[in-house]
């Protein structure tokens, strides 16, 4: 995690050097490093499709051998042998491209952004003080989950898809408006790639 940030630190003021804008540099670093994790995001979204295709035979193995624990393991196994899945492949992706996303959020944390840094109406370095970023953090949380469409069939789901958007804008309340740019930035480029991932999948 710290050669990540040395990194990510490096990458920022380098793209501040050139560009001149502090905000533009998270817009920029934000985006290369979801290019970057493309690759991965694209592993991950493949490996679950698979595994929802295999969700009807789950459930029958489930019902036949619903007292039979040892079995029950041996016979998904098999299935998944058979059809060449891995169960892990949705998380694995998922895994390394957190350490990535956790160090900018820490870099972007911890003081880096200049103290006299603003980027439209927002100082960087200070909560936003109209509102307006938590608030789209917000939305386009809410839209992240509504494009998934897991809420649809799960009544659980459903209720998190208005608490978590809720819970997003309480949390971006304090933050600093370079932080919270990263943030929706980042959400905003997680939408468009799921948006076409499914176009592609339809």
């Amino acid at each position: 995690m710290s050669y990540i940030r040395q990194f990510l630190t490096f990458l920022l003021n380098t793209t501040d050097k050139y560009v001149g804008n502090f905000g533009v540099s998270i817009i920029i670093v934000t985006i290369l490093i979801k290019i970057m994790l493309l690759p991965l995001t694209l592993k991950q979204d493949k490996s679950m499709k698979e595994m929802k295709k295999l969700q009807p035979e789950l459930e029958k193995i489930k019902e036949k051998y619903a007292n039979d624990k040892q079995m029950l393991n041996i016979k998904t196994m098999e299935l998944y042998k058979e059809h060449k899945v891995n169960p892990l492949g949705g998380c694995l992706p998922l895994l390394l491209q957190l350490p990535i996303l956790f160090a900018l959020f820490g870099v972007l944390r911890n003081g880096i952004i200049p103290k006299d840094s603003s980027f439209l109406w927002l100082k960087l370095s200070v909560p936003d003080q109209f509102y307006i970023l938590p608030v789209l953090n917000g939305a386009v949380s809410f839209l992240q989950q509504k494009l998934m469409g897991s809420a649809d069939s799960n009544p659980q789901m459903k209720n998190m898809m208005y608490i978590f958007p809720i819970m997003m804008i309480m949390f971006s309340l304090k933050m600093p408006s370079g932080l919270q740019l990263y943030w929706l930035t980042s959400s905003i480029l997680a939408v468009v790639q799921q948006y076409f991932i499914m176009k592609k999948g339809a």
